[in-house]
């Protein structure tokens, strides 16, 4: 099986649940509170090693109890925490609320993420690894570093551009494949996507760019992928969702473990799909990240 590298984010998530979201200068009633380990770069290495993936993490948290606890839960996960940096800033943290429908809204606070430098890239075991995946929850130049980095020495490079934010003319020709959703994809393409044609749509941009591979994430209307040879429409599965807020990592995780297997597009896309779908149907990001055989018992238990 191919190595996976991630340079990515650790932030703890403190969870709110109420009814409905308040409108600016109104106050409401929350029904729980929580607290969840998360960050892109944590959910999404996590669920590649649930789902039988060899991954390491290079990333940073603080020296305080939120980064003793991801420590200790990258230790449990069996993820070597030899890439994970210590900083004076205090480790990320997300304010999550989440409504009655199961829908997010979320602020990070980046903390250690933004104290990444390049000198804390583990550039020798980045060498050792055969695909590199990496987001947004860094600061712009740490991560476009890391993209030609990677590129230059040969990794598959693998992009999810969220939260959504500009990517330099110069860097999308070293990304071979990005994984935005009808949003992100509207901030980098102008493009407003509501349909799998306005997917199709956007993702030409991209390739047009120099991305070799463009795979567009659009909820309840599944996922598309494109290059310059084929286009590829999977539909989504339908659950009622409890809480969304890693269902995009999930999906990248699961297409990247996918991708390290050497499966065909088609079922990688189905398969991130049914994992994207399945985390929505529990709480909190971490916590809700399946293995690969709870995917492919949710998958056959749903085409009966």
């Amino acid at each position: 099986m191919k190595k996976i590298f991630v340079l990515g984010s650790f932030v703890y998530d403190l969870v709110t649940t109420m009814d409905i979201f308040p409108e600016a200068k109104e106050s409401v009633l929350g029904k729980k509170f929580e607290t969840f380990p998360g960050g892109k770069g944590a959910n999404q290495t996590i669920a590649i090693k649930r789902l039988g993936g060899n991954v390491v993490i290079n990333g940073k948290v603080g020296n305080d109890d939120y980064g003793h606890k991801f420590l200790n839960l990258l230790k449990n996960e069996g993820i070597s925490t030899d890439y994970v940096k210590t900083s004076d800033e205090s480790t990320g943290i997300g304010c999550v609320q989440i409504d009655g429908n199961g829908q997010n809204r979320i602020c990070i606070v980046l903390g250690a993420n933004y104290d990444f430098n390049k000198s804390d890239l583990a550039v020798d075991e980045l060498k050792k690894c055969d695909i590199f995946l990496t987001q947004f929850e860094m600061k712009r130049e740490i991560t476009e570093y890391g993209i030609k980095f990677a590129k230059e020495n040969g990794l598959i490079t693998f992009v999810n551009p969220a939260p959504a934010r500009e990517i330099g003319d110069d860097i999308y020709k070293y990304i071979d494949y990005i994984t935005p959703n009808e949003k992100e994809i509207e901030a980098l393409t102008g493009i407003k996507v509501n349909s799998v044609e306005d997917a199709y749509k956007a993702s030409q941009i991209l390739l047009k760019k120099g991305v070799k591979n463009v795979i567009c994430t659009i909820g309840e209307k599944g996922s598309t992928f494109v290059n310059n040879k084929i286009k590829i429409h999977a539909k989504a599965y339908k659950v009622n969702a409890i809480d969304t807020v890693a269902a995009g990592d999930s999906f990248n995780g699961a297409f990247v473990t996918m991708l390290a297997l050497n499966k065909d597009i088609d079922y990688s896309l189905k398969f991130a799909n049914a994992m994207g779908a399945l985390t929505t149907l529990t709480k909190g990001a971490i916590p809700s990240l399946k293995k690969y055989d709870d995917v492919i018992r949710f998958m056959n238990d749903y085409d009966k």
